[in-house]
């Protein structure tokens, strides 16, 4: 490689250092993982409440704020770490050395690591899984995004529930001009009263953190995977080649 190109590459590995991943990696170990330990719990703790409780229609009237914290949490926890993620794999990527047919290993370790991260973020955005060859494991049953899916779901069991808006709006304007419409109108501005609609309701509660409980508990072991896996072999991440390298910071 031309000098000045060499210059080009040392810049970026001066620029992010093995602190910086090794930082992240700690983050991980020290305080995201005892993080989601705890939000697990409150989840389960919270999922076994909505189980045990009794819903009406009244439970449509209004979010349950308990829940959208928590997912609020999962969702600040994925973001943390998908971001950690994107700067180790910047660590370990800059490191690459130039492609040779020989004294591979380092490198080998390099891919390796650097395709745990793909799982890993995978299970942030609540992807992963896919075909057999895909090497993403089972598929993260929720991510960052858990909390529009949710709200969006229980939006529409609130308008069957309730009515919607604009329903009870026609239902007024037509009022003083015809009460036997009006009268029809009515019932199907006041909503559904199925009773099976209401246990949906409780039951889009419950799954949604029930999600949450088996995503987390799978991120959890991912993130100690990475821990163990980077802890052993940083050294060959940073310094892939066992010969003089001229760049190896």
């Amino acid at each position: 490689m031309p000098p000045k190109r060499l210059v080009y590459a040392q810049s970026l590995r001066d620029a992010f250092t093995e602190t910086d991943s090794c930082a992240a990696v700690e983050n991980w170990a020290t305080v995201t993982i005892s993080r989601l330990e705890q939000l697990v719990q409150r989840v389960a703790a919270k999922r076994a409440s909505i189980q045990q409780s009794l819903y009406t229609r009244a439970n449509a009237e209004h979010t349950p704020e308990e829940v959208v914290a928590l997912l609020q949490e999962y969702q600040s926890i994925c973001h943390c770490v998908f971001s950690e993620a994107e700067l180790i794999r910047t660590v370990i990527a800059i490191r690459i050395p130039e492609l040779k047919e020989e004294d591979n290993l380092g490198v080998v370790v390099q891919h390796a690591v650097l395709k745990m991260l793909d799982e890993l973020q995978n299970k942030t955005i609540g992807g992963g899984g896919g075909d057999k060859n895909s090497g993403g494991g089972v598929a993260s049953a929720a991510g960052m995004y858990s909390l529009r899916d949710y709200l969006s779901t229980r939006g529409g069991l609130e308008d069957k529930l309730l009515g919607k808006a604009e329903e009870n709006n026609k239902d007024k304007s037509k009022d003083n001009n015809n009460n036997n419409n009006n009268n029809n109108e009515g019932e199907k501005a006041m909503g559904s009263k199925s009773p099976s609609l209401v246990l949906e309701l409780k039951q889009v509660d419950a799954d949604t953190l029930l999600k949450v409980e088996l995503a987390g508990t799978q991120l959890t072991s991912t993130l100690r995977a990475f821990v163990n896996a980077y802890a052993l072999n940083w050294k060959k991440l940073i310094q892939p080649r066992t010969g003089n390298d001229h760049m190896v910071s």
